[in-house]
């Protein structure tokens, strides 16, 4: 009895150590290196943008928010009438075709649409604060599309001048930029308070929308800063030699180009932020944070610079 106890024994450690044989060895952890993390960001990037994506994402806007998205479709269309406009009727005693500036709006304007009405839909807030800001922001930005379209007319056919019309059409451009401006305040005081659903955005895309916002504002106050003074170049007059379309000044400083960097910003930190969010490998959390507050650092020092050079009177571009 015993010999066959033993036997046994001795058999089940076999069985046992053959087991052990049998299991596949564990493979080591591959730790992600900062080439797969960059492979994995362009990867994410380009996903993004593909034209199939671009195009889900506008199907979605428009049917959780028709009113910004269709508002943002209305402002391209806007576009090809004012070039038209830009060719037919350009003010020929005019350096600067007085059109583009309508286009270049326009084309703003249609991205800001979309991305407040993502902002919007961001929120944490009653049905009737949402329906009435969507309306309010509407309405402004038609109301500044279609001054800045009246102002361009007036000056094409040289009807400018000190007179009532052209004061009420300042004035409701500038109108209409304080409701854009107090909306924007708004909605940052709700993401700074939490404000928000944590089921459409998380803790990193948070703190990208807090950071977009204020460099937003900053941009803002660049442009009230352009109204104060009267002018948008230093060194020399508006109206002067620049840059293709964009127009910034060649031979001085321009503060628009600090004001342009700035307000766009509301779509950059953001969108760097989704496509951190899109990557395999994904980071943690903390590096996504520190990523997010590196660029609006970036974003930031860049406003910061354009800005100090314009106002000493430097270009961008020198072609002198």
């Amino acid at each position: 009895m015993k010999h066959l106890r033993d036997s046994r024994l001795r058999q089940q450690a076999v069985a046992k150590q053959m087991d052990v044989w049998a299991e596949p060895l564990a493979l080591p952890v591959q730790v992600p290196t900062t080439a797969d993390y960059l492979a994995g960001f362009v990867r994410a990037a380009v996903q993004t943008l593909s034209p199939s994506t671009v195009r889900e994402f506008f199907r979605e806007l428009d049917k959780s928010d028709p009113l910004l998205s269709r508002l943002g479709w209305s402002l391209l269309l806007a576009v090809p009438i004012f070039a038209t406009l830009a060719f037919f009727v350009p003010g020929a005693a005019l350096t600067v075709n007085p059109w583009i500036k309508p286009i270049k709006f326009s084309m703003s304007f249609s991205t800001f649409a979309s991305t407040v009405s993502l902002l919007l839909l961001a929120l944490r807030i009653p049905k009737w604060q949402l329906t009435l800001a969507r309306r309010a922001i509407a309405a402004s930005v038609a109301l500044e599309i279609l001054s800045l379209g009246m102002q361009a007319w007036r000056s094409a056919l040289a009807l400018t001048g000190h007179s009532f019309v052209d004061r009420s059409l300042a004035l409701m451009t500038n109108s209409m930029v304080m409701v854009n401006t107090a909306i924007v305040c708004g909605m940052l005081a709700l993401f700074c308070a939490n404000r928000v659903r944590s089921a459409v955005v998380d803790g990193p895309m948070v703190s990208a929308i807090r950071y977009s916002i204020i460099i937003f504002l900053a941009g803002n106050a660049i442009g009230g800063y352009m109204l104060a003074r009267g002018a948008h170049t230093v060194g020399t007059g508006d109206g002067g030699p620049g840059l293709p379309f964009l127009n910034w000044s060649t031979i001085g400083g321009d503060l628009r180009i600090a004001h342009f960097i700035a307000i766009h910003a509301i779509q950059i930190v953001p969108l760097f932020t989704y496509v951190l969010s899109q990557m395999a490998p994904i980071p943690a959390v903390k590096y996504r944070r520190m990523a997010i507050a590196a660029l609006a650092i970036v974003v930031s020092a860049t406003v910061g610079a354009t800005f100090v050079q314009a106002a000493l009177g430097h270009p961008l571009l020198s072609l002198r």
